[in-house]
Formats: structure tokens, C-alpha cells, sequence
């Protein structure tokens, strides 16, 4: 983004004026409840992205139905079956429809933009999982390679309207982020045997083991930001791996399960556990150190945008209550009258979305809108 000048004029009147301090304004945040799907009683938004489009799903009616709401949020557009699983900045969602998860397995994935649909499923895939989608329109993919099971035995890339094989291979798999360079990061497990790692693929020819730590369960990859910096979590280790090198960043915590747990800076967000055993909403600081951020009882952060700030949560998790953390200072995020405030992802541009209970504890698709 161009900085903005200062004109000479304004430098004058600078020299005249004196010095006086300008009070700081407190942020606020304005809830607003978006329109759902006739017949569908329960709304839940997903993700948003820096043109204001926000995603979620519809629910409560038969089958889950993917909804796109534009930035203006004055209606709700039906994608068809499924639930969104990505958005990226040019406005394409990535939808996973479960056709059928109890014999024969299958899951569908595919993209919807501008009302076009593209399937992406492999050819003889059974229950096909797309979690990530780039702003190029990459995304990676792992699939059972037949109906009759759910293992996710290989991996492909979408990207130039053709699937291109990882090399990398199951019984688990999961490739569960990507970047804009089409970096993909994902973890792996064997049937049997010990040999759990995340991995990391540059390009479509290579996958590397990214360094381990110990534990016993697998590793679950959470976000990857354009630097290449992975984090993830192994039992209750927090980590982040820069190049060949691991960082646990906590023994007694997690890394958020969210595209947006790491920023463009390389903060990351998440939670550590007290002496209490409570778990508090925490900030890892890009060059080290971190910081507990300042809301009560248990809490968790969920996401962070470039400028810093980070949402989340505290109370209980049947009824949380929203809040933003913005340069040290919380502001809470209202609900539509009910117990329950949960974002789940925000913007460069003040926006956050997620979901709040009406008094009669419907839950409804919200935006806050955050000025100040």
C-alpha cells in the first residue's frame, strides 16, 4: 500500500500549533447478522478475505449448503452441497461436499467463482480433502484412491486446471496448507511404525521431511506464510519450522487451527496452559518471545492478520465470547442477544466474521466491523 504525504502546509501549521497529544481512540466493533439461506435455520461464516466476501454454510434443512455473502452482506448466494473449506483474495471458494462417508466413501471437492463450478476430484478418488487454496488458485488435495476406503493414500496439486502428483504417499496423509508460491506443507503417517513427521513441498517434484520432535501422536500442519515459515502442533507442543530448523514455541500449549494462525510477519497465535491448568489466549512474537494476552479465564486466539491484531476467544466453549486483541488493548465482540460470540477469521481491513446465538439461541452467520 502507497504511504501517504504530507503536505507542506500541514508541516507549517505543525511548527505554529503546539504540541498538544491526540487522545487515542478506543476500537470498537459493530455486529451484523447475515442473511441466510430460505428454510435454513443455522448459519455459520467461515472465512473472509480483503475484498469483503465472506463464506460459511447452511445447515439444519438436509445436507449442508456452501453460502457466499458479497461485502455488502445484503443477501446470501446458494454454492450448492457442501461446506466451504477455503477462500482465497479473488474471491474462488473451495467447497468439500461429503457425498457419502459411510460405505461406499466419497467426498467431492471443487471450486466455485463467479458462478462457474470446477470439479477437481481425481479420476477413481474416493473421499477426496481440499483444506487450502491459494490466491493463484492452487490447491493441494490427498485422496483414497478408491471408494471402498477413506485413507488418504496419495497426494495431488491442482493448479492450471490439471492435477499433478506429490511425491508422497499414505496410508495418512494430509496436505493442509499451501502459499502463494504453491508451497504446499502437510504431515504424514504410517499404518504401523514410528515414522511421523510434517513435510514440506517447494514444487511439485520434492517433499521433504521437516524436522521432528518427540511425542507419540501425528503432526498436524496449520498455515504457511509466504516466507515458507510452517507451524503445527504435536501433542501439546506448539511449533514453527523455519528452513531445517524446529522452534517449539510452547510445551503446554497449541498452535491455532486456522490458515490464519501465522502472519506475513511471523507471528503466531494460539494458547499455553497456566500453572492452573487454564488455557490462556497467546501471542508468539515473530523475533521471539511471547506474550499472554490480556483477556480472563480460559481463552484461545485464533487468528492474526499482518497488521497485528488477533481474535479469539474466552469463557467456556459452549458459550464463548468474542473478543479482538489490538495493540495490547481488548475490545469484546457482541452477539445477536445469545451466550455465544465466536469469530473465526478477519481481514487487513477491520473485518471479522464468525457466529453468534439470537435470545432464542439460533445461531446465525455475523460480521463485526471494527473502527477506531
Amino acid at each position: 500500500m502507497p504511504k501517504s504525504r504530507t503536505t507542506a502546509g500541514v508541516l507549517a501549521l505543525a511548527v505554529v500549533l503546539p504540541l498538544v497529544a491526540a487522545p487515542t481512540a478506543q476500537a470498537s466493533a459493530t455486529i451484523t447478522e447475515l442473511p441466510g439461506l430460505p428454510g435454513h435455520p443455522t448459519h455459520r461464516a467461515i472465512a473472509v478475505n480483503d475484498l469483503g466476501q465472506v463464506v460459511g454454510v447452511a445447515e439444519g434443512n438436509g445436507k449442508p449448503r456452501a453460502v457466499r455473502w458479497t461485502a455488502s452482506g445484503a443477501a446470501a448466494t446458494d454454492l450448492g452441497l457442501g461446506r466451504p473449506s477455503g477462500l482465497n483474495q479473488v474471491g474462488q471458494v473451495l467447497i468439500e461436499e461429503g457425498v457419502s462417508l459411510t460405505g461406499p466413501f466419497v467426498q467431492r471437492a471443487r471450486i466455485w467463482q463467479d458462478g462457474t463450478v470446477t470439479d477437481l476430484t481425481p479420476s477413481g478418488a474416493g473421499v477426496v480433502i481440499a483444506s487450502a487454496i491459494g490466491n493463484t488458485g492452487v490447491v493441494p488435495m490427498t485422496y483414497s484412491t478408491s471408494p471402498s476406503g477413506y485413507h488418504q493414500e496419495k497426494a495431488v496439486v491442482w493448479r492450471d486446471g490439471k492435477h499433478t502428483s506429490l511425491p508422497v504417499t499414505g496410508p495418512h496423509l494430509w496436505a493442509s496448507a499451501v502459499n502463494d508460491a504453491g508451497v504446499v506443507a502437510g504431515s504424514k503417517a504410517p499404518m504401523f511404525g514410528t515414522d511421523l513427521h510434517a513435510f514440506l513441498c517447494p514444487d511439485a517434484t520434492t517433499c521433504r521431511p521437516l524436522p521432528t520432535v518427540p511425542g507419540s501422536s501425528t503432526y498436524s500442519v496449520e498455515a504457511i506464510n509466504e516466507a515458507g515459515v510452517v507451524v503445527g502442533n504435536r501433542d501439546t507442543k506448539a511449533l514453527r519450522w523455519a528452513g531445517d530448523q524446529v522452534t517449539v514455541l510452547s510445551t503446554s500449549g497449541g498452535v491455532a487451527n486456522s490458515p490464519q494462525a501465522i502472519n506475513e510477519r511471523g507471528d503466531v497465535v494460539g494458547w499455553t496452559t497456566d500453572a492452573s491448568g487454564t488455557r490462556r489466549a497467546t501471542l508468539w512474537r515473530a523475533g521471539g518471545g511471547s506474550v499472554t494476552l490480556n483477556v480472563p479465564g480460559r481463552s484461545e486466539a485464533v487468528a492474526v492478520n499482518d497488521r497485528g491484531d488477533v481474535i479469539g476467544w474466552t469463557g467456556s466453549a459452549g458459550s464463548p465470547r468474542g473478543f479482538l486483541w489490538r495493540d495490547g488493548k481488548v475490545v469484546y465482540l457482541g452477539s445477536l442477544g445469545g451466550t455465544r460470540s465466536l469469530p473465526v477469521a478477519l481481514n487487513e481491513r477491520g473485518t471479522i466474521v464468525g457466529e453468534s446465538t439470537t435470545a432464542d439461541a439460533t445461531l446465525k452467520a455475523v460480521r463485526w466491523t471494527v473502527t477506531g
